[in-house]
C-alpha cells in the first residue's frame, strides 16, 4: 500500500530550493560578462556561447534531478546531438534561457523543466527570477508563487512573437498590436497568466522551438483554459515533445482564426514535415 508519505515527491518540490537558490544567484535583473562564457554544442550553428554561470546552474538542477529521480534521464539543449528520440519517460530542462552573454542586462529570462511519462508530459514548471514568480503544473492542477502584478501586461488584442519575427508578424496582421518576447517559456506564461492574449513563434524556414524550450509552459496555458496548439495542428500539452517549427498560443480560443495568417503564410513549403523528436544541428532555436 502507498501512503502519502510513500509518494515521491513531484517536479515542484525536487526543483524549488534549487530554483530559489538559482534565482538568488541571477538577481533581480542580472548581466553576464561577456568573457565568462564557454561553448557547447547547441541546437543551431554547431556551437552557441553560452554563459558559464548558465552551465553551473544548469548542473545544480540537473544534480537535484538525479539525486531524487536517480533512474530518469535529465535531457538538456547540450544533450540533445547524442539522441535520435527522446525517452518515453524523463525530464526536459532548460536552464536559464533567454540570457544575453552579451551582458545586455534583459530581464526576459526563464528556468524551466517538465516531467515525461509514458511519452507525455504530466508535470512542469517555469521560474522567472526577474519577476520573483515561479508558476507549477501538476496533472492540470496550476499553483503561482509570487506577485503576477510585476509581470508586464500587453494590451487586449497584442500578439507576442521572436523579436526576429517582428516585421513579418506586422505585415501578416496589419494593424494588430505586436511585441516581442524573445523567451517561449515566458511568451507562454504570459498567455497562461492572461498577461498576454495570444503568443506565437512563426513558422519560418530554418527556425524552430525544441521541447525542453515550450513543454512545461504549454501545461500552463492548457490548465487555465486556454490552447496552445502547433503549425501541424497538434496540441503542445497533450502531444509527444518534439521540435515544431511554429506554435500559436491564446487564452481567448475564438480568436484563433482570425490569426490563421501567422501559421500559413510564415510557414515553409512544409511546415508538418519540419517538426521532428530533436531538432537539426542546422535549425535555429527561438527560445
Amino acid at each position: 500500500m502507498t501512503t502519502a508519505r510513500d509518494k515521491p515527491p513531484g517536479l515542484a518540490a525536487v526543483l524549488g530550493p534549487v530554483l530559489d537558490e538559482t534565482a538568488a544567484e541571477l538577481g533581480p535583473f542580472p548581466t553576464c560578462d561577456p568573457g565568462s562564457t564557454s561553448r557547447i554544442r547547441g541546437a543551431h550553428a554547431g556551437t552557441e556561447p553560452v554563459a558559464e554561470l548558465t552551465l553551473r546552474l544548469q548542473d545544480m538542477l540537473t544534480g537535484a534531478l538525479t539525486r531524487a529521480w536517480p533512474e530518469v534521464p535529465v535531457i538538456t539543449q547540450g544533450q540533445h546531438h547524442a539522441l535520435e528520440a527522446l525517452p518515453d519517460d524523463c525530464v526536459l530542462l532548460a536552464p536559464p534561457s533567454g540570457i544575453s552573454p552579451s551582458g545586455d542586462g534583459r530581464a526576459d529570462f526563464a528556468v524551466t523543466a517538465c516531467r515525461i511519462r509514458a511519452g507525455f508530459p504530466v508535470e512542469g514548471i517555469v521560474d522567472l527570477p526577474s519577476y520573483d514568480v515561479r508558476v507549477a503544473v501538476d496533472r492540470g492542477m496550476l499553483s503561482v508563487t509570487g506577485d503576477t502584478d510585476r509581470l508586464p501586461r500587453f494590451p487586449r488584442g497584442t500578439v507576442l512573437t521572436c523579436p526576429h519575427h517582428l516585421d513579418l508578424a506586422r505585415r501578416l496582421l496589419p494593424g494588430r498590436p505586436i511585441a516581442g518576447v524573445p523567451t517561449a517559456s515566458m511568451k507562454l506564461v504570459l498567455v497562461a497568466l492572461r498577461r498576454a492574449q495570444t503568443a506565437a513563434c512563426l513558422p519560418t524556414s530554418g527556425c524552430g522551438t525544441a521541447p525542453w524550450d515550450y513543454t512545461g509552459a504549454a501545461l500552463a496555458v492548457h490548465s487555465m483554459g486556454g490552447k496552445a496548439v502547433a503549425s501541424d495542428g497538434s496540441n503542445l500539452a497533450h502531444s509527444r515533445p518534439r521540435t515544431h517549427a511554429g506554435w500559436l498560443a491564446t487564452h481567448t480560443l475564438h480568436t484563433a482564426a482570425d490569426l490563421a495568417p501567422l501559421m500559413q503564410a510564415a510557414s515553409p513549403p512544409s511546415s508538418a514535415g519540419a517538426a521532428s523528436s530533436l531538432p537539426p544541428s542546422s535549425t535555429q532555436d527561438c527560445e
